[in-house]
């Protein structure tokens, strides 16, 4: 059975790409695999093998657990109705690849390992092209264990490149392809100079993971039902999820700064 059924557009949900169901060529990858089940060995084992492969599975299963017991706040709204951030954006703690001082602040509830995130990834990536100086983007984690199941060990992947100091480089990376299967994470590791022996240690461990919480419970009072999701100076952005479209709405809050 497919992992990824046929995805279907929610209302309110950002397009579909065209590509969303093309997957990655594999490279060969020390990341564990489990060897295919035989009628003789008895029955299989509770873990879904097409997610138990990656090495880090109870780790990922803690952290979606504890994912689906958030329950959602109150929601902040603007005087314009939007929903605002919750909690506002904080240096200090976000991830933020650049310094923030005078510029907008763009803050992205995304998710690795889903259909949108290719999309997500071209996104942020014009963005930073087109205004590598005018801009800060800042990332909260928003995977969704019942949707995407990939997605949360995805996030546990990007919190260990974290820790070895290297999550925008890996986060990039992710938001490229689908990341499917160990090697595709393996060598999305290796392009972003993670040692992916160290990172699996890190993902075993659990490392990140009440940040992830953190951000999913943040994602929720604020009004966030799906990713990706994005606020501009702590406000909800309700535009297109495109290059042009962004790019747009950020000139114009500089301009308002």
């Amino acid at each position: 059975m497919d992992e990824f059924p046929p995805p279907r557009r929610l209302p309110g949900e950002p397009p579909l790409p065209a590509d969303a169901e093309v997957h990655d060529e594999l490279d060969e990858s020390p990341l564990r695999r489990p060897p295919h089940h035989r009628e003789d060995d008895g029955p299989p084992a509770v873990v879904d093998e097409s997610v138990d492969t990656f090495g880090a599975e109870a780790a990922a299963a803690d952290l979606a657990e504890r994912i689906q017991r958030i329950e959602p706040g109150a929601v902040r709204v603007a005087e314009d109705g939007r929903a605002l951030l919750s909690p506002p954006f904080d240096g200090t703690r976000d991830r933020v690849g650049e310094p923030t001082a005078g510029r907008p602040i763009l803050v992205v509830f995304g998710a690795y390992g889903t259909p949108w995130s290719p999309s997500l990834g071209s996104v942020l990536a014009q963005v930073r092209e087109r205004q590598p100086t005018a801009v800060a983007v800042a990332w909260r984690h928003y995977p969704d264990p019942a949707a995407h199941p990939h997605a949360v060990l995805l996030s546990l992947a990007a919190e260990a490149a974290a820790a070895l100091g290297r999550f925008w480089a890996l986060s990039s990376e992710l938001l490229r392809r689908r990341h499917t299967e160990p090697a595709d994470l393996h060598a999305a590791m290796l392009r972003a100079g993670v040692d992916p022996h160290r990172a699996l240690g890190l993902m075993e461990a659990g490392t990140g993971a009440d940040r992830i919480v953190d951000d999913v419970a943040s994602a929720l009072a604020s009004g966030v039902t799906y990713s990706p999701a994005l606020f501009i100076d702590d406000e909800r952005y309700q535009g297109e999820v495109d290059p042009v479209a962004v790019t747009a709405a950020l000139e114009a809050a500089g301009h308002e700064a």
